[in-house]
C-alpha cells in the first residue's frame, strides 16, 4: 500500500477522445484514488474529441498544457516535479518534446497498448530506443505489445512490464429501447480509423444481406476520419437502411445497453492491443466474428469466438450466417472476468506502489551508459 501521504500520479496524455485507450486511463484513475493516491490527469491536445472526459472521477484533478514549447516545457515541469509519471500515448506517439520536462519526475512510466509496427519507421523506433533510456519502466499492454518494444523498439527487458487488460464488471442493463433494437443487430464498437478495418466489414455485411432473409443490422459505435468515407461506402453498397450509426458513444451505461441486445460482437480490424470493446462483448457473453490478430485471440480469451483471416469478407460472412442460425442465450463469464480484472487492478497498482516507493530506478540510463543499444 501507498505512504500516508504519496506522491501524485500524474497521467499524461494526447487528448481524451473516445476510445479504449482512454477507457484504460480512466481504470486507472479509479485503481489509484480507491488506493488513496492524489491524481492529476494532463491532456496535451485538448482542442478537439475529448468527450469521454465526462467520466473522469471528480476526485481527479484535469489540467491541459500550454502549446507553445517552452511554455509547456515550463508547465510540464512544475507539474510532474517528484511525481509518479504515466505516459499513456496511443497511435506509438513519443512526444520527444516534452520529454526534457520529465526529468523533474520521481519516476516515468510508460504504457504501451498496441502493436504500433504498422504505424513505425526503422528511424521512429530508434527514437523510441533512445527515449526509452529515460523512462524507469514500459508496461505492455497485452503479449504482443511486448514483443513489438523487445523485437521491433529493442527496449531492454529490464524495463519492461506485461500487464494482461482487462475491464471492470458491469451490471448488465436492459436493451436499448429504439426500434431497430427489435431486429437482430450485430455490434461494432472502434474508433473509425483504416487500420480498423471498417470497409471490410462493410463488404462483409454486405454479403450477409445479401444471403440471408432474416431482418440483420449493423450497430456501428465510433467516430474518426473514416466517417464519412465510410457512411459514403455504406450507401455504395446499398445496406444503408441496415446500419446504425451511434458516432462517437461514452456514456458506458449506453454503451453497455446496445451491446446487452446484440447478437454478436464484430471486429475486422487489421491491427489491435487487447481491445477494451471486446472485453466488455464478453462481460455480456456475446459471440463473437473476429479477424485472426494476437490482440483479439487475447482478448476473446475462452469465450465463444470465430477467428477469419485479416480482410476475408466471404469467410466473415460465413461465420455470421451461422451464428444467426443458432438461438442460444449468451452466458457472460462473470467469474472469469472478476478474476482477470482483479489480477489486472492488483499488478498495476504494484507497478505504481513500487515506483513511487522507490523513485527513479536503478537501471534508468543516460545516452553514454547505453552504447550497446546504438549499435
Amino acid at each position: 500500500m501507498p505512504s500516508a501521504h504519496p506522491p501524485t500520479v500524474v497521467m499524461i496524455l494526447r487528448h481524451f477522445t473516445v476510445g479504449g485507450l482512454e477507457r484504460v486511463l480512466l481504470s486507472h484513475a479509479r485503481i489509484l484514488l480507491t488506493a488513496g493516491y492524489e491524481v492529476t490527469v494532463c491532456v496535451l491536445d485538448p482542442g478537439r474529441d475529448n468527450a469521454l472526459v465526462a467520466e473522469l472521477p471528480s476526485q481527479a484533478r484535469l489540467v491541459t498544457a500550454p502549446r507553445t514549447r517552452l511554455r509547456r516545457i515550463a508547465f510540464l515541469t512544475r507539474l510532474v516535479r517528484d511525481n509518479v509519471v504515466l505516459l499513456q500515448f496511443g497511435d506509438g506517439r513519443l512526444y520527444p518534446s516534452i520529454r526534457p520536462a520529465l526529468a523533474a519526475a520521481r519516476t516515468v512510466i510508460r504504457f504501451c497498448h498496441s502493436d504500433y509496427s504498422h504505424l513505425r519507421t526503422g528511424a521512429k523506433n530508434r527514437l523510441d530506443r533512445i527515449l526509452a533510456r529515460f523512462e524507469d519502466t514500459i508496461v505492455a499492454v497485452g503479449g504482443r505489445s511486448t514483443r513489438f518494444l523487445l523485437d521491433d523498439v529493442g527496449v531492454p527487458a529490464a524495463k519492461v512490464s506485461t500487464l494482461t487488460n482487462a475491464t471492470e464488471p458491469r451490471t448488465t442493463p436492459p436493451p436499448p429501447p429504439w426500434p431497430w433494437a427489435r431486429e437482430s443487430y450485430l455490434v461494432a464498437i472502434q474508433s473509425l480509423y483504416p487500420h480498423k478495418g471498417h470497409d471490410a466489414l462493410l463488404h462483409a455485411f454486405a454479403r450477409i444481406v445479401d444471403q440471408t432473409d432474416q431482418p440483420i443490422r449493423l450497430v456501428i459505435i465510433g467516430d474518426g476520419d473514416q466517417t464519412i468515407p465510410l457512411r459514403l461506402l455504406a450507401d455504395h453498397l446499398g445496406i444503408t437502411e441496415h446500419v446504425i450509426w451511434l458516432g462517437a458513444v461514452w456514456q458506458k451505461d449506453l454503451v453497455d445497453s446496445v451491446l446487452a441486445g446484440a447478437r454478436a460482437f464484430v471486429s475486422m480490424s487489421r491491427f489491435e492491443g487487447v481491445p477494451i470493446s471486446i472485453l466488455e462483448g464478453r462481460q455480456h457473453g456475446l459471440p463473437m466474428v473476429l479477424t485472426d490478430i494476437p490482440g483479439h485471440r487475447d482478448g476473446a480469451g475462452t469465450s465463444p469466438a470465430a477467428f477469419v483471416p485479416v480482410d476475408d469478407t466471404d469467410a466473415f460472412a460465413q461465420h455470421v450466417l451461422t451464428l444467426l442460425s443458432d438461438a442460444r442465450p449468451h452466458h457472460p463469464d462473470t467469474t472469469t472476468l472478476r478474476v482477470e480484472w482483479e489480477r489486472y487492478a492488483r499488478e498495476f497498482l504494484a507497478i505504481v506502489t513500487a515506483a513511487a516507493r522507490t523513485g527513479a530506478a536503478p537501471h534508468r540510463t543516460t545516452p553514454e551508459d547505453d552504447s550497446e543499444h546504438q549499435r
